[in-house]
């Protein structure tokens, strides 16, 4: 009896010292690499400084002049909302139909998760060469080089099929944002649409067997179970699109040189060019919390907007 009640009595402070050594580690590292360098970054905004000489205090100066000076801030805002917008409604309607698809048990569905899939093992740097390479105005630019034959076989048919001229400069400037979506949805449709399916195979088929004795479409199916039963893994994924866009950086950096100018400038670009190469400290941290409260305010709303009763099954 007495063994009994010494080893209740243990057992929770084992279960303590188990939870604060795996806890520890991971509670250093958080705050040696994200909270320190976090409170350092927000003590930086208040300040000028260039990196090397004494830190100036100049309280709110900083974010003013992100505001005064230029619209420069917003543009690039608005080049990071476009990005997730029209690139992130892409890849989530994408990655929707190819998982909703691919559950429907179609022939070769292995072969088309590991082609889906296949980008995401490919980091951002390999995957901005690669379409470096596919947007080239050179006579190794892929789409260019395709589009020059079709407009040269619709000029011997009499038919002007390519209505720009060419070769075409997608890395240009004035073009690169819009030549990024393309990128975005190739790398990104793989990752999400697993995410998804993973989700659509723990239904229980039984919901589909009933719904098709009732009569129900694919449709149907796919909107009355599919989708309210995977509700949570879809606002997930939202998130992380969202977080995804507002933080976007390689792909600019990589395809523009790494000098972005006005008309192709992200959040992240803009922070880096201020901190790294105009060693303006104070400026770059911060558009650095400002992105921060923007990640912070998108994933709240996301997660407000999609946020219901969880559906048991």
């Amino acid at each position: 009896m007495t063994t009994e009640r010494t080893r209740t009595r243990g057992r929770p402070r084992e279960e303590r010292r188990f939870i604060v050594a795996f806890l520890t580690p991971a509670f250093v590292l958080f705050t040696v690499f994200v909270a320190v360098p976090s409170i350092r970054a927000l003590a930086y905004s208040l300040q000028k400084w260039d990196g090397f000489s004494k830190p100036q205090w100049v309280g709110l100066e900083n974010f003013a002049r992100l505001f005064r000076e230029s619209d420069l801030f917003a543009v690039a805002f608005a080049h990071n909302a476009f990005l997730m917008i029209v690139g992130g409604s892409l890849v989530l309607g994408l990655s929707l139909f190819f998982a909703a698809a691919l559950h429907r048990r179609v022939r070769g569905a292995r072969l088309f998760r590991v082609a889906f899939f296949f980008p995401n093992v490919i980091s951002s740097v390999a995957v901005s060469l690669l379409w470096l390479l596919l947007y080239s105005t050179t006579r190794f630019g892929v789409i260019n080089s395709i589009a020059m034959w079709i407009d040269a076989w619709g000029q011997w048919c009499g038919i002007d099929l390519i209505p720009v001229e060419l070769p075409f400069a997608f890395l240009d400037s004035k073009h690169l944002i819009y030549s990024i979506i393309p990128m975005i949805v190739w790398s990104g449709t793989g990752f999400y649409m697993v995410l998804f399916l993973a989700a659509m195979e723990a239904i229980p088929e039984s919901y589909y067997e009933v719904a098709k004795l009732e009569g129900a479409s694919a449709f149907a199916q796919f909107r009355h179970i599919t989708l309210p039963l995977i509700r949570e893994v879809l606002a997930v994924g939202t998130v992380f699109l969202v977080i995804g866009s507002l933080k976007f950086f390689d792909a600019i950096w990589i395809l523009e040189n790494q000098w972005p100018t006005r008309d192709s400038h992200v959040l992240a670009t803009l922070l880096y060019q201020k901190v790294f190469s105009e060693y303006n400290v104070g400026y770059g941290s911060a558009v650095a919390v400002l992105l921060f409260i923007l990640v912070f305010a998108a994933t709240f709303v996301t997660l407000k907007l999609s946020r219901r009763e969880a559906v048991e099954y």
